[in-house]
């Protein structure tokens, strides 16, 4: 379509994963789609020191990736939180959003206290530990256990990607973009104005109510929720929810 033409999807992949982990949806999908990898994963660098994990480093450099051309973002669970504070700056470059199993943030000071200290613990069990260790344990998390609906290829060459990360990386990005390590931006929604898409899987309720308060304050947003899938939804299910990004995206230029 004409409009597709020149509009450009930025995707933010998940923690432990690589832009690659993009490519069943990105084959899905008739419009051009420039996936990016967070510092720590993929072919992204892994800096020793913690300081460029931080939020708004992480930002400004993913800001400096993207073209001065109509965007929309989006962003699957970390990317998603890194999406939520990356759209300011786009400016009205930014056409839609679509946030898939997103979280604004823990508001509760109780609660991000824990999650920090909880976030510091396995970190540091990361770096001692090794990845190996580490994939193992993420795959026994009830949060990753839905995953089992994703294609065998696909899920095993993700495996891969994982494995492949280091251990600094994910270690570093738990201690500076963990939930509990970065603000809350509930409070902002209210004035992201574009079109916004929250996809959630039915089967990850803890993200589905999330999402659904968030329709609530966020203007023109849709949230969809895909039965037979947990979190990583765009990829559980993987053609209903093309189809669900694909129409959004298509709207846009209506």
């Amino acid at each position: 379509m004409d409009g597709q033409s020149t509009m450009r999807v930025i995707a933010l992949h998940g923690f432990t994963g690589s832009a690659k982990d993009f490519e069943p949806l990105v084959e899905r999908l008739s419009v051009h789609v420039h996936a990016l990898d967070l510092v720590g994963h993929g072919d992204a660098p892994a800096p020793e020191r913690c300081e460029p994990y931080r939020m708004g480093m992480q930002i400004g450099r993913l800001a400096e990736q993207i073209p001065d051309e109509p965007i929309v973002l989006l962003g699957y669970s970390i990317g998603g939180r890194v999406a939520l504070r990356l759209w300011p700056l786009l400016r009205d470059r930014l056409k839609g959003l679509v946030l898939i199993a997103t979280t604004p943030g823990l508001t509760d000071p109780v609660e991000r206290t824990e999650r920090i200290a909880q976030d510091l613990a396995l970190a540091a069990q990361i770096e001692t530990r090794g990845v190996g260790w580490f994939s193992e344990y993420w795959s026994e998390q009830s949060i990753i256990q839905s995953q089992k609906h994703i294609a065998p290829e696909i899920r095993e060459a993700m495996g891969q990607r994982r494995l492949a990360n280091r251990s600094v990386g994910l270690a570093n990005t738990l201690r500076s973009l963990g939930q509990g390590a970065v603000d809350p931006v509930w409070s902002t929604l209210s004035g992201l104005s574009v079109p916004t898409l929250l996809l959630t899987g039915a089967q990850d309720r803890k993200y589905t109510d999330i999402a659904s308060a968030m329709a609530q304050r966020i203007p023109n947003a849709t949230h969809q929720i895909v039965d037979d899938a947990g979190h990583c939804v765009h990829l559980e299910a993987l053609d209903v929810a093309a189809v669900a990004i694909q129409e959004f995206l298509d709207s846009l230029n209506e």
